[in-house]
């Protein structure tokens, strides 16, 4: 765990590029051999995704943020961003919300949780990055 989160950071300041690096890297295993597609800053009509994995005719839309300061505001932009733009856009029922919490101690347990937002399902993952 302490080599994964030693990777966030340059000095004392975290990175969300490399919390996206290191899930992009994880998901590519699904993406080997043709099974899927995976696309890093998809454009779509409003705006950008940070990870799409199409996957045996399923889109799997995936936002990340980093949490400086008070995950429960990360995490309502994140989903407002996935619900408002993304799956809307992508004509997808579900799409994922990964923020790496730099306020959660590495080794803290984090219960993945599920909110629903105009009928789409959205899966919120909280990733413990803190020193």
């Amino acid at each position: 765990m302490q080599i994964g989160v030693n990777a966030f950071y340059s000095g004392t300041k975290p990175y969300e590029k490399t919390g996206q690096f290191l899930l992009t890297a994880w998901l590519y295993q699904f993406v080997e051999g043709g099974k899927g597609g995976l696309g890093f800053e998809t454009p779509t009509g409003l705006g950008r995704m940070d990870i799409l994995l199409p996957y045996k005719g399923r889109k799997y839309i995936v936002e990340t943020k980093i949490n400086r300061s008070n995950i429960e505001k990360t995490v309502e932009k994140a989903i407002d961003q996935v619900g408002e733009k993304y799956l809307v856009t992508e004509q997808s029922d579900e799409g994922c919300v990964v923020v790496f919490d730099i306020k959660t101690k590495t080794g803290e347990l984090c219960t993945p949780r599920r909110r629903e937002i105009a009928g789409k399902q959205v899966l919120i993952f909280n990733i413990a990055t803190g020193r």
